[in-house]
């Protein structure tokens, strides 16, 4: 019983592998089975919580939730499983006051603990991270909490107060000992982007996926990128702007939407 499980970091590549299990999920099906988010959606949103909100019950919670996805999974088949969801490490840092990846290790060892506990001895578990250089990671993370929050913080301002969650390394390693014996890999964007399928390379060197199979992946750009026009510091402007929450939304959408269509017409 082969388990791989790609829990984070967030903002390395996550969306773009999900995307493009997604787009080839018919000519994998055979081969591997595949669990996204929207596959465990209590999961993903119980770990997200305990990460904000810490607390034994919170923890129960989550672990409940994880024996729940994992009892849909039948330990007679013999196609290696993938589960993917950046969640499952907790909430994106630098959203609502979070600092770092502390859940991280409380949240995979119950989901070890579960996973154990579901399929025994037989069970061969992977959790597999995507990492990035520090500096990217965070300008990408500011990025994305501009256009989905109302932050207000410069990017230097911002990236002072989360150096904790971009030191991935430490949290590598105490998500290695909380949830020994299975095994913890990583790989970095900056060198799996590179790579025939890109960051989708390493999860697919995991589970083992044959070579004539892989050949046949229809690959896909980038998804959720930041686009290389300035469009963050008129987000930062607008963020601290006097525009009512239901306005900025809209405002916010259009340029995406404005930014996405030069994008494809360049």
């Amino acid at each position: 019983m082969r388990l791989v499980v790609h829990a984070g970091f967030h903002k390395t590549g996550t969306s773009s592998v999900q995307a493009m299990l997604r787009k080839n999920a018919t000519l994998l099906s055979p081969h591997l089975r595949i669990l996204l988010k929207a596959d465990f959606d209590g999961l993903a949103e119980a770990s997200r919580s305990f990460s904000l909100r810490p607390s034994e019950e919170a923890l129960t919670t989550a672990g409940g939730r994880a024996a729940r996805m994992l009892r849909r999974i039948d330990p007679a088949d013999p196609r290696p499983v993938l589960i993917s969801s950046e969640d499952l490490s907790g909430t994106l840092p630098g959203r609502r006051g979070l600092e770092g990846y502390d859940a991280a290790p409380l949240l995979l060892a119950g989901l070890a603990e579960q996973a154990r506990a579901r399929f025994g001895d037989a069970l061969e578990l992977t959790f597999y991270f995507s990492t990035r250089e520090a500096g990217a990671w965070l300008r990408s993370t500011w990025w994305q909490n501009l256009r989905s929050t109302r932050l207000q913080l410069s990017f230097e301002d911002y990236a002072a107060g989360l150096a904790t969650a971009a030191d991935m390394a430490r949290v590598l390693e105490e998500v290695a000992a909380a949830v020994a014996p299975a095994t913890v890999v990583s790989e970095r964007l900056e060198i799996s982007r590179d790579r025939p399928e890109g960051p989708l390379s390493p999860l697919l060197d995991l589970v083992a996926l044959p070579g004539e199979v892989r050949a046949r992946l229809v690959t896909l750009p980038p998804v959720n990128a930041e686009p290389d026009i300035g469009l963050a510091e008129v987000f930062l402007a607008l963020n601290r702007s006097g525009f009512s929450e239901d306005s900025l939304r809209e405002i916010k959408k259009k340029l995406r939407r404005i930014a996405n269509r030069d994008a494809e017409s360049g």
